[in-house]
């Protein structure tokens, strides 16, 4: 009798614990619930490798998160000038994963990326990852690590590992 008492329990247990964890995921959380968001920030990046000459650059970067952990992001990196040469630089534009947040302060975004070197009006792919780190208010430092492979045909293909800090507003 004890042990189909047991059994009759355990049995009920194992019945509610799918119907409870489909209410788990299924019920809105404040996470999900979230405004849209994103930043704009400015700042320099120093390139480790495939630099062609050009180890510093300016950076402008747009990110927007509307209402989820995914987002579209947006970036020139221009080299800077240098005996009044003019660059083009790197036009990127991305999807972004918000991979892990300890909001309002700390933002850890996933990015791939596609863009065009204007310089020499090529194709390139990449990929990195970015920390944004909030200070006061709204203000910001974003720490940005990323790696862009620039298709050149096959002797000028390079890749690009760059690290770039830019100071953010975040909304």
């Amino acid at each position: 009798m004890k042990s189909s008492t047991s059994r009759l329990r355990l049995a009920r247990r194992c019945a509610a614990t799918p119907a409870i964890a489909l209410l788990l995921v299924a019920s809105p959380t404040s996470a999900d619930e979230r405004p849209w968001h994103g930043s704009v920030g400015v700042g320099g990046s120093l390139l480790a490798s495939g630099a062609q000459g050009d180890r510093q650059r300016l950076d402008l970067a747009i990110d927007l998160k509307p209402s989820s952990r995914y987002g579209l992001s947006l970036a020139w990196r221009a080299i800077e000038p240098r005996d009044n040469d003019h660059h083009g630089g790197l036009l990127i534009a991305g999807l972004v994963y918000e991979g892990a947040a300890a909001r309002p302060r700390l933002v850890l975004d996933l990015h791939g990326d596609v863009g065009v070197d204007l310089d020499a009006r090529r194709p390139l792919v990449g990929a990195g990852v970015r920390t944004t780190l909030t200070i006061i208010g709204p203000l910001g430092v974003v720490l940005d690590g990323g790696a862009y492979l620039v298709i050149d045909g096959i002797e000028d293909t390079r890749l690009q590992l760059m690290g770039s800090t830019l100071l953010a507003v975040r909304w």
